[in-house]
C-alpha cells in the first residue's frame, strides 16, 4: 500500500475536513451502537416484564437516536465528499502540472493514450476510495470494534463463539485480495492500449476511411475490446467469489451463536432480551467483517492506480534549469554551435560535430534531405533536447545554464507540423499574449497574409477554427501558425518548413512582409524548396547530419557541382519539386 500512503500529504492539508467527518462518524456510529441494547430492553422490560408505559419512552429515544444518527451521517458523507473531492482536485493538478514540466524524451516514448487514460480512468478508483471508500473503511471498523466491546461486556463466552469465522474471514480476505491488485493492475493497463487506439483512429479517421480500413480498424478495436472485457471480468470474478464464502462463514458464526446462546438463555443465566440485542449485534458486526474484502479490494485497486499515477509524478524531467540560472536577456539572437553532436538514442546520431556561428539579426537558411536533421538542429536551439556533445549558445552562453522560461521568451518557432486549438482564430493566434490588442493580432495576420481571408468569414477572427484546425486548409494554418510566432515578438525566429502547403506566390509574400520584421531578429529557416531560401543572408546544406555547405544562396547557386546548384536545378523555376532522396534521421 506503499502509493496509496503517497496521499496523505494531500490528506494532510484538508485535516479540518477529515476531524469533522471523523467526529461526525464517532457519534452517528455511537446513536446506531446504542439501539440494540434499547431493543433488549424493550423486550426484557414491556414485553416479559409488562411495563408497557415505558414503551413510548423506548420509541421516542429510538427516534431520536435516529434523528442524530441520520442528521450526523449526513454532516459526515458532506465533509468526507468535500474532503476527497479536494484531495483528487489536487492530486490532478498536480499530475497535469507536471506532465506539463516533462521534457520531450518523455513524451516520444510515451503513448498519448496511455497518458489520458492515466489522468482519467486510472484517477476514478482514486475519486471512489477518497469520497466514499476510506469513510467506509473507519466507519465499519469503528462498528467492528465498538460492537466487540460492547458483547464482551455482555457475554464473554458468547462473543468468542460469535467470531470463530473471523479467521476464516481473515484468511479469505487475503488470499483473495493478494490476486485483486494484479488483476485490476492487468485492466488498467489494457484499458491505456483501448484508450490510445481509439485516440489514434479517431485522429487519422480520414486516412482510415481512404484506404477503405473501417472493417480492419473495427476489428482490430474489437479484438482489444474482448482483452479488455475478459481482463476486467477476471478481476470482478475474483470480487464476486469473495461475498459467498464470506456470506458462508457469516452463517456457521449465526449457527453457533443460536446453538450457545438459545442453552444460555434456556438455562437462566442469558435473558431472553439480552439475547435479542446480542443477535442484533452479531448482524452488526457481521457487515464489516463481510465487508473486509470489499475494504481490502478497494484499497488495492486504489494501490494500483496510484501506482500508474505516480509513474507519471515520479518521472524525472531530463531538461531542467539549473539551480543557479540566468536569464541573460534581453538578447542580440548571436547563435554558436561547437561541436556538437546529438541522437536521439545512443545507438543511433543524426547531427554530428557540427559547428557553425549565427551573428545577432542573421538571416540563415538550412536546406537538406529529408531526414537529415534540419528540424532536430533547431530543436537544440530552445533546448527541447540536449547535445550528447558539444554545447548551444546564445550570445555567447550555454543554453544548459539558461532558465528555461526564459530562454524560451526569446525564442519563437513556427513547427513543421501545425497545432492548432478548439478556438477561434483570435484565440489561436493570440494563444501566447492573450491580452493583447486586436490591432496587433490583425498585424500580424497580414504579415502571415492571413487577414485578407479572415475579413471574408462572416465571423470574421470569431470564428472557431474546429479541433486542430480541421475547418482550415494546410495552408491557413501554416499562416495562422506564423501569426500566432510572430505575435510573440521573439529575438530568434525558427521557421521549420512552415511554407510548405503554400502556393509561390503565397510564400513569396510572406517572405516580402517577413523582411520588415527582420530588424532586431535572427531568423532561421528550414525548407525544402531552394525558391524559400531567395531571402537568406547565408545557406546551410545539412547532409546525413553534417553541413557539407555554407554560403550566400547566390554564391551556392553559381557554384554549379555543389549540392544546392542541383537542388534548386532540379526543383525548376517555382522550386516546387522535393528532388533530394530521403535519410533516417534516427527518431525511435
Amino acid at each position: 500500500m506503499k502509493h496509496l500512503r503517497r496521499l496523505a500529504p494531500y490528506a494532510r492539508k484538508r485535516k479540518y475536513l477529515i476531524m469533522a467527518a471523523i467526529a461526525s462518524s464517532l457519534i452517528s456510529q455511537g446513536a446506531f451502537l446504542i439501539m440494540p441494547k434499547l431493543l433488549g430492553d424493550i423486550v426484557d422490560q414491556v414485553f416479559q416484564g409488562g411495563q408497557r408505559d415505558r414503551l413510548a419512552f423506548y420509541g421516542l429515544l429510538i427516534l431520536f437516536l435516529s434523528v442524530v444518527r441520520g442528521a450526523f451521517n449526513f454532516l459526515e458523507i458532506i465533509a468526507g465528499a468535500r474532503c476527497g473531492q479536494a484531495v483528487l482536485l489536487d492530486l490532478r493538478q498536480d499530475l497535469y502540472a507536471h506532465l506539463c514540466r516533462l521534457s520531450f524524451t518523455y513524451f516520444d516514448k510515451t503513448r498519448t493514450g496511455q497518458l489520458i487514460s492515466r489522468i482519467t480512468s486510472d484517477l476514478e478508483p482514486v475519486s471512489m476510495f477518497l469520497t466514499w471508500g476510506f469513510r467506509m473503511i473507519f466507519k465499519n471498523i469503528l462498528l467492528f470494534v465498538g460492537v466487540v466491546v460492547i458483547c464482551l461486556r455482555m457475554h464473554v463466552t458468547l462473543t468468542l463463539v460469535s467470531m470463530s469465522a473471523l479467521p476464516l474471514l481473515t484468511l479469505t480476505a487475503m488470499v483473495i485480495g493478494g490476486k485483486i491488485r494484479p488483476a485490476y493492475e492487468s485492466a488498467r493497463e489494457q484499458l491505456g492500449v483501448l484508450t490510445s487506439l481509439l485516440q489514434e483512429n479517431i485522429q487519422g479517421i480520414r486516412l482510415i476511411k481512404m484506404y477503405v480500413k473501417e472493417k480492419a480498424e473495427i476489428a482490430r478495436f474489437e479484438q482489444e475490446s474482448e482483452t479488455l472485457r475478459e481482463k476486467t471480468y477476471k478481476a470482478q470474478r475474483l470480487d464476486a467469489i469473495y461475498y459467498p464464502i464470506t456470506g458462508l462463514w457469516a452463517g456457521l458464526a449465526s449457527l453457533l451463536v443460536l446453538w450457545y446462546g438459545g442453552l444460555q438463555v434456556i438455562n437462566g443465566s442469558l435473558t431472553l432480551g439480552e439475547y435479542v440485542a446480542f443477535e442484533t449485534y452479531l448482524i452488526f458486526i457481521t457487515l464489516p467483517t463481510r465487508m473486509l474484502g470489499f475494504m481490502v479490494s478497494a484499497m488495492l485497486r486504489t494501490d494500483a492506480s496510484m501506482e500508474r499515477v505516480h509513474a507519471i509524478i515520479d518521472a524525472v524531467p531530463d531538461i531542467t534549469s539549473p539551480p543557479r540560472a540566468a536569464s541573460h536577456s534581453p538578447v542580440s539572437g548571436r547563435v554558436d554551435f561547437e561541436d556538437v553532436s546529438f541522437g536521439y538514442t545512443h545507438e543511433s546520431s543524426t547531427l554530428t560535430d557540427l559547428a557553425f556561428t549565427i551573428e545577432a539579426e542573421e538571416t540563415v537558411g538550412i536546406i537538406g534531405a529529408t531526414g537529415c536533421g534540419k528540424s532536430t538542429l533547431i530543436s537544440l536551439i530552445p533546448r527541447f533536447y540536449d547535445p550528447q556533445r558539444g554545447r548551444v549558445l546564445i550570445d555567447g552562453h550555454d543554453v544548459r545554464q539558461w532558465e528555461l522560461s526564459a530562454l524560451r521568451r526569446q525564442i519563437g518557432i513556427v513547427f513543421q507540423d501545425t497545432f492548432l486549438f478548439s478556438g477561434t482564430l483570435r484565440d489561436n493566434i493570440a494563444y501566447a499574449n492573450p491580452d493583447t490588442d486586436d490591432e496587433d493580432v490583425a498585424r500580424v495576420a497580414r504579415l502571415a497574409a492571413l487577414d485578407e481571408f479572415i475579413q471574408q468569414l462572416p465571423e470574421g477572427y470569431d470564428t472557431v477554427v474546429g479541433e486542430r484546425g480541421e475547418r482550415l486548409s494546410g495552408g491557413q494554418q501554416q499562416r495562422l501558425s506564423i501569426a500566432r510566432t510572430l505575435l510573440w515578438q521573439p529575438r530568434i525566429l525558427l521557421l521549420d518548413d512552415c511554407t510548405s502547403s503554400l502556393d509561390t506566390h503565397t510564400e513569396y509574400q510572406i517572405q516580402q512582409n517577413l523582411e520588415s520584421e527582420r530588424k532586431g531578429r535572427t531568423t532561421i529557416i528550414i525548407a525544402q524548396r531552394a525558391s524559400a531560401l531567395s531571402t537568406a543572408d547565408r545557406v546551410f546544406v545539412l547532409e546525413s547530419g553534417r553541413v557539407v555547405e555554407t554560403g550566400t544562396p547566390s554564391s551556392l547557386a553559381r557554384d554549379t557541382g555543389s549540392l544546392y546548384a542541383r537542388l534548386r536545378a532540379s526543383q525548376g523555376p517555382s522550386g516546387t519539386d522535393d528532388p533530394l532522396p530521403t535519410t533516417p534521421e534516427g527518431v525511435p
